[in-house]
């Protein structure tokens, strides 16, 4: 069965790229995708090693990625509700505490 799998990574930054030098700064996380059939990634022997040996072909002097883990999505997300939904709610709720 095909699913999406997304691998979380940190994102680090080179800040001294531009002047010649190396000072890589955590910047956050980064998400990869792939779809595939989840039974080959169940049993597989090391999906920690190909997943970061795939991250790390992203890899350039200015931005660097590190394996985290992984996720299967099983399912496509239920959406929660709108914006306007969002800020109803908030509208709500600062009645109350005020």
């Amino acid at each position: 069965m095909k699913n999406i799998v997304h691998i979380n990574c940190q994102y680090y930054e080179n800040k001294a790229f531009y002047e010649g030098g190396e000072a890589w700064k955590p910047k956050g996380g980064h998400k990869f995708q792939i779809e595939m059939d989840t039974d080959i990634l169940m049993y597989c022997e090391d999906s920690t090693a190909i997943f970061s040996k795939m991250v790390e072909a992203h890899n350039t002097d200015l931005e660097r990625f590190k394996y985290i883990d992984y996720e299967i999505i099983w399912q496509t997300p239920t959406v929660l509700g709108t914006v306007e939904d969002f800020l109803k709610i908030n509208s709500e709720l600062s009645e109350t505490i005020a």
